[in-house]
């Protein structure tokens, strides 16, 4: 054999190694598009939160302009020249949106975030509902509030006011807030408390340590203000304006007339009243289911 014939035959076998490589490369490229193909798509994790409940606590009736009085030491009733100081200074430290003053305290408990997972859930994304099973009257079942936590936020002591989506309070079974004013539905949800974020600045996403504040109707009624002076035309005019009838002219009063927290039967039956806290994102998931009976000791009811 020549060497010209010996340069053919490798010249041939090189020519088929390279084909066999170009082969062996386009079947690889082929199998990782099927297998990209095939990849499964795993549904998105749930997501979950921890938290701890705190009894005991008293906080100001930030959500009632009514039950607060302007900084400083009064005595009641009024003089004719306190009127109008009084007046201003409650205009300046208690109306919406201002909380400076020196407001009525009612007992609270609180929910405290511990710990969620993942960490950038948004507080658009999270519902609070309070649920009452209405063992009290003929039965059925009623929300006294719901919304989402970021419709819910209030920053006491602050001059931010509430959002402009926050709920209104419902009815809870038969509960009468008062003799003589009753509850106070279609009112803003923060008389019966408020989510407070630990993130102020930003408030978009849950944060370890936000709290939400319930006030508890078990220890009192809040002091209303209402009828020291003449706010609302009702100095020396019992049963107008908000006054109770027979009201002493000028003194401040129980709150008989508005709804301030959870109703006392809520403490004396274990499933009577339920907070619920859903991720309404994807998927859909009960973060956590709270009786109302846990949050504060069952005694000292008024």
């Amino acid at each position: 054999m020549n060497r010209v014939q010996r340069w053919r035959r490798r010249r041939r076998s090189g020519i088929a190694e390279i084909i066999g490589a170009i082969l062996l490369v386009a079947l690889t490229l082929i199998a990782g598009v099927i297998l990209w193909t095939f990849k499964l798509n795993l549904p998105p994790a749930s997501p979950s939160v921890g938290f701890i409940i705190r009894s005991g606590s008293s906080n100001p009736v930030w959500g009632d302009p009514t039950d607060c009085q302007p900084q400083g030491t009064w005595t009641y009733p009024l003089t004719a020249g306190q009127q109008n100081t009084w007046e201003r200074e409650w205009d300046d430290q208690c109306y919406p949106p201002y909380t400076t003053g020196n407001f009525s305290l009612m007992n609270t408990s609180q929910v405290i975030i511990a710990s969620h997972s993942p960490l950038n859930i948004p507080l658009s994304e999270i519902e609070f509902s309070f649920v009452c099973y209405n063992s009290t009257s003929t039965g059925g079942t009623t929300t006294l509030v719901e919304g989402t936590l970021a419709s819910m936020s209030w920053f006491p002591g602050s001059s931010t006011s509430p959002a402009t989506d926050a709920p209104d309070l419902g009815s809870c079974g038969n509960f009468n807030a008062g003799n003589y004013g009753g509850g106070a539905y279609g009112t803003l949800y923060n008389r019966l408390g408020m989510f407070i974020p630990i993130d102020t600045a930003t408030n978009t996403t849950l944060q370890n340590g936000d709290t939400f504040l319930l006030y508890i109707h078990n220890g009192g009624w809040p002091i209303d203000f209402e009828c020291v002076t003449n706010l609302y035309g009702c100095l020396n005019c019992p049963g107008h304006g908000g006054c109770p009838p027979g009201y002493s002219a000028g003194l401040p009063e129980a709150d008989w007339d508005d709804y301030h927290g959870a109703p006392p039967w809520c403490f004396t039956n274990p499933g009577s009243c339920v907070i619920y806290l859903t991720y309404t994102g994807n998927p859909v998931t009960l973060l956590a289911t709270i009786p109302v009976y846990l949050m504060a000791p069952p005694t000292g009811l008024t």
